[in-house]
């Protein structure tokens, strides 16, 4: 099974990193903070390197 990313929503400040540089993985929700809605809407590498490595609170991980 492949890993998917996961964002802790309790962490996430809404810089909207992740969006910017993932938008076809991540999204607001209706409380303006960022969640998964495409997990393979990039590949692992791009998700890590544009959006888990950037995220300035580190809220964004993966799960099984």
């Amino acid at each position: 099974m492949a890993r998917k990313p996961w964002v802790d929503q309790d962490e996430c400040i809404s810089c909207g990193i992740c969006m910017k540089n993932c938008p076809e993985v991540f999204r607001f929700n209706p409380q303006r903070k960022s969640e998964v809605y495409n997990p393979d809407g990039a590949s692992e590498e791009d998700i890590q390197t544009k959006a888990i490595d950037l995220c300035p609170v580190s809220c964004i991980s993966w799960t099984e």
